[in-house]
């Protein structure tokens, strides 16, 4: 049985093949109500061809389409590449994300369709509880959702809870590519300061973020997360109060272990950017 509104499940993946496998899809294909289709954008070295029909041959109702990151390399490449083949083949509903090592709860998509009771939400968020070493670690769920929280930090809201209409997700230009990491927060600013934004909670916990998975965006003094710093930095810094400034940078070397000084003095890469879902090319299956 698919939900309704329409859902599509985006998951960008890269070289970790035995936790797509083993974690996040058996998640997904497990959910108490399926989605109308799983798409899986590789981002890292070719599936082979084994791993090509373990990952479409699920007994699942929902069907598994594999494509290739055509875009910049990086998981908002990675993503933009599944939402661009989705509005292509004329998908118009909600997209739910899952990174390739973190997985839902038997019940999220529904707790998240559910939750669009009223006329015009297209945005949900549900409880992403966070793991290290397979043990839960405190963490409040969101009550509200409020742009100036994601200029200091994340109260919340992450790749594997985003839940967010397609047609929303091209009116803001997808998400960043370049952008190594903060992908999360610079999407959430974009959304909340659109106008067609209407959004909901859902007030209870529906999936996990495995925050210890080695080669992870969030891991502390990683080259990714310093340069997902400094490009936040330079794109919001003009934006910030004396006070969420130095909240920034205070969570920043308390969470990553990454010190102002190196956020302000680094050396800045080419510049992230962001288009319009309509400008992208994809083909579809790869």
């Amino acid at each position: 049985m698919s939900l309704s509104p329409p859902v599509a499940v985006l998951i960008a993946t890269r070289d970790r093949e035995a936790l797509l496998t083993a974690r996040s899809l058996p998640s997904v294909l497990a959910q108490s109500h399926q989605p109308d289709v799983v798409t899986i954008v590789n981002d890292g070295r070719p599936f082979t061809s084994e791993l090509r029909r373990e990952l479409t041959s699920s007994s699942s109702n929902a069907e598994v389409v594999l494509l290739c990151n055509r875009r910049a390399p990086g998981v908002a490449g990675a993503w933009n590449t599944g939402l661009a083949h989705l509005w292509g083949q004329g998908h118009r509903g909600f997209i739910a994300i899952l990174d390739d090592d973190d997985e839902w709860d038997h019940e999220h998509l529904q707790a998240n369709a559910t939750a669009v009771t009223q006329p015009g939400i297209n945005v949900v968020v549900s409880g992403l509880r966070m793991a290290v070493a397979g043990a839960e670690q405190p963490r409040p769920l969101i009550q509200t959702l409020t742009e100036r929280d994601f200029l200091i930090g994340n109260p919340g809201w992450q790749g594997s809870n985003t839940f967010v209409t397609l047609p929303l997700l091209a009116a803001v230009g997808g998400f960043r590519e370049g952008l190594q990491s903060l992908n999360d927060r610079d999407l959430a600013l974009r959304l909340l300061r659109n106008p067609q934004t209407r959004w909901a909670l859902v007030e209870r916990w529906t999936a996990t973020w495995h925050r210890d998975t080695p080669s992870s965006l969030s891991l502390p003094d990683s080259p990714a997360k310093l340069s997902g710093l400094r490009w936040f930095w330079q794109i919001y810094a003009s934006e910030m109060t004396v006070r969420e400034e130095e909240e920034f940078f205070s969570r920043a070397e308390r969470l990553f272990a990454i010190p102002r000084h190196r956020i302000v003095e680094g050396t800045i890469d080419r510049s992230p950017n962001h288009r319009a879902l309509g400008d992208l090319d994809v083909d579809a299956d790869q």
